[in-house]
């Protein structure tokens, strides 16, 4: 044997160490879990270029398959993915079967969905991803989840300067997003549509002179939005037919007018609503105009024999404009777009019924908030080495088979130190072909009924 192939038992052990310390860093976790049963989830996604490498092939699975039933293939770390479930074990994989959570024959995950990242392959330029020699900083679309180099996107801002990314793909499929682009919350990289797809130009919004709601210029609402909101809780009238209602507030001395048409005796729910700006001059009216309408209805209400307090209903009135028609018209409509989004973005965007609706029509319901992750538990044995992990275990063990077990490891080492003397005191080198032969040699005593530890 080489002397280069040759290692001395103090350096298979610090080696042993070694890789005790990068396992703990790699797999924090526990990995005895398959996140099938959970459904369909946002969790940290592996693909496999051993058992998938090909289009059309594409499939993905958990941290604990990734480890478990995938540990000594090539794998792509993906990173986080929305709405998925584990496909390990599942008819994407034929030839290799879960070993935390066997699935039926034929199972198959039909709302998953797959793009290039799956065959190893991200970003506009499609290279196929090799960490070993990559140098270029990678950053993820908070909305389509693919990763994309610095070097493509083109300009960008400094790493500690925003919290996330929106690539030019996202913010052209869904323009919603460029109408709040203007904001100072947000960064924007454009690039010319017919020119090259790198970013050449950014725009910092946050050193803009922008127009709040109401048309009057601001610099220093970096952070906040201006929404025009108005609650009011009020006692709501009803009369016998058509005529002027007034409605008085419960809470304050205020009071305004509204025209109606056509009110039922029956009624019994009123929805009004009202359109006010921020500069909406406040509703005046004199406590002794309610007593006046009080006493009023009280007296109709008793000619027709009934109470005047139960005519009076509790309502709340909301007003909660569109933020999204208050928000500029697009400001580079020729232009590419990626996002670069600060803290507190995603509470700009409305949450109106329309602007609902369109969110779920477009599948991006889920820009609204953070979502949460799915994550393994932590290993609380992952600090500790095989060694201290042993040592636990067998403290664990029935009194009697632990004896039995530490009876059986002395006998063991006593065997291989005496088998392994003679190589130290010649000086040669034990090789894998000696440590064979003796384990053999050992395991065919074990069948014959001769007594033996191993």
């Amino acid at each position: 044997m080489a002397e280069q192939d040759t290692i001395t038992v103090s350096e298979y052990i610090a080696e042993q160490e070694r890789l005790e310390k990068e396992a703990k860093e790699l797999f924090p976790k526990k990995f005895d879990i398959c996140s099938n049963s959970m459904g369909y989830i946002r969790q940290p996604v592996y693909s496999c270029l051993t058992c998938n490498p090909n289009p059309s092939e594409e499939a993905g699975f958990c941290y604990s398959c990734s480890i478990s039933c995938h540990g000594e293939h090539n794998l792509v770390e993906l990173f986080t993915k929305r709405h998925f479930r584990c496909d390990c074990g599942t008819e994407k994989f034929k030839a290799t079967k879960c070993k935390l959570d066997p699935k039926p024959a034929g199972s198959i995950n039909e709302l998953n969905r797959y793009n290039h990242n799956y065959l190893g392959r991200f970003c506009w330029c499609d290279i196929l991803y090799d960490p070993s020699k990559e140098e270029s900083t990678m950053l993820q679309c908070v909305v389509c989840e693919d990763w994309f180099h610095d070097t493509c996107i083109g300009i960008t801002p400094h790493n500690d300067d925003f919290d996330d990314f929106i690539c030019r793909d996202c913010t052209r499929a869904h323009p919603f997003l460029r109408r709040y682009a203007s904001h100072p919350l947000f960064m924007i990289a454009l690039s010319e549509k017919d020119g090259g797809p790198k970013a050449t130009t950014m725009v910092d919004c946050s050193k803009k002179d922008t127009k709040n709601g109401d048309g009057k210029h601001s610099s220093d609402t970096k952070g906040k939005s201006v929404v025009t909101e108005v609650e009011q809780e009020v006692d709501v009238v009803t009369v016998d037919d058509s005529a002027t209602r007034t409605i008085v507030s419960s809470t304050s001395s205020t009071a305004t007018t509204v025209s109606t048409t056509t009110i039922e005796t029956s009624t019994t729910t009123v929805s009004v609503s009202l359109e006010l700006s921020q500069d909406s001059e406040q509703l005046q009216t004199s406590n002794q105009g309610k007593r006046s309408l009080e006493s009023t209805e009280d007296t109709a209400a008793e000619e027709r024999g009934e109470s005047g307090p139960s005519q009076i209903k509790k309502l709340k009135l909301e007003t909660v404009p569109c933020k999204l028609k208050d928000q500029p018209s697009d400001a580079y409509p020729d232009q590419e777009m990626n996002l670069f989004a600060t803290e507190g973005w995603r509470d700009l965007l409305c949450q109106c019924d329309d602007c609902t609706t369109l969110y779920t029509k477009e599948n991006v319901s889920f820009i609204l908030g953070e979502e949460p992750i799915f994550e393994d538990e932590e290993d609380d044995d992952a600090e500790t080495s095989l060694l201290e992990s042993g040592m636990k275990k067998l403290s664990e063990m029935d009194r009697v088979k632990m004896m039995d077990g530490m009876l059986a490891y002395n006998k063991m080492r006593d065997e291989i130190r005496t088998f392994l003397a003679p190589f130290s005191e010649q000086g040669k080198v034990v090789t894998a072909e000696d440590i064979q032969a003796f384990f053999t040699a050992k395991m065919e005593q074990r069948a014959e009924g001769k007594p033996n530890f191993f």
